[in-house]
């Protein structure tokens, strides 16, 4: 069993390859119902696959586990996406797994193409495809048993619940704008993984005060009218290549 939360394509796109490897239900956790108990099959590994939300994990990760229970699980590995370092994102993970009574997972750090615009830039298509091929490789090396699981050091997790502690202050939906070009297509409603936004007379609006920080609507516009306050203006927008 996979299961993945990608907001720009990475994380679904390592979820899909590790299924040709390990074929099993793929899920997504953004669009998963609650109150289901999965059951694996003797044997079968449990994936996880998600990105660096400020060295840890995101907020609708967190709800996904607690929402679902799990049935026959011996052993969890993880993947987590990210554009440099991830911070401590393996040891919030495995808070999460333990406090839902799963076992630690082996977690894998995978640098990929960062989509984090408000502090970065996305790099030009041609250092993307670098970065993307390079990203592919690794993966091949860790699923081959080739590679060595991440561990953050103690000092990384001291510093990953200061970072982290950020999140909750960017999940503030305030800080969005739509400028006058959008067009009204409902892309970003429709790809918010937590019906945060809608369409109201053809305008875009928050309906709720804070988001996940996923930054989806912002890459999915097709126009670019969505921003996060002035952090992201003219900055080039990013999606995984793949379908």
């Amino acid at each position: 069993m996979i299961l993945y939360y990608s907001s720009t394509g990475n994380s679904r796109h390592v979820a899909r390859e590790i299924g040709r490897r390990h074929p099993g239900e793929i899920i997504d956790m953004a669009e998963a119902g609650r109150n289901t108990c999965h059951i694996l099959a003797d044997g079968e590994t449990l994936f996880i696959v998600t990105f660096n939300c400020f060295w840890g994990v995101s907020r609708l990760v967190q709800d996904f586990f607690r929402r679902h229970r799990f049935a026959n699980v011996g052993n969890v590995v993880a993947v987590i996406t990210c554009g440099g370092f991830p911070g401590a994102g393996d040891h919030a993970l495995n808070r999460i797994l333990r406090a839902n009574q799963l076992p630690e997972a082996e977690v894998y750090d995978l640098v990929m193409v960062t989509n984090y615009v408000v502090l970065h830039e996305v790099p030009e298509p041609a250092v993307q495809r670098q970065a993307l091929a390079a990203a592919d490789r690794r993966l091949r090396q860790i699923l081959d048993g080739q590679a060595k699981p991440y561990r953050s050091p103690p000092l990384t997790r001291l510093l990953g619940l200061l970072v982290h502690g950020l999140y909750a202050l960017f999940r503030r939906t305030r800080a969005f704008t739509v400028s006058e070009a959008c067009v009204g297509c409902g892309a970003c409603a429709r790809n918010c993984p937590v019906q945060a936004i809608e369409l109201f007379q053809g305008k875009v609006k928050w309906r709720k005060k804070t988001c996940d920080h996923c930054l989806s609507c912002l890459h999915s516009c097709p126009v670019m009218a969505i921003n996060y306050g002035r952090r992201t203006i003219g900055k080039r927008r990013y999606h995984h290549p793949g379908p």
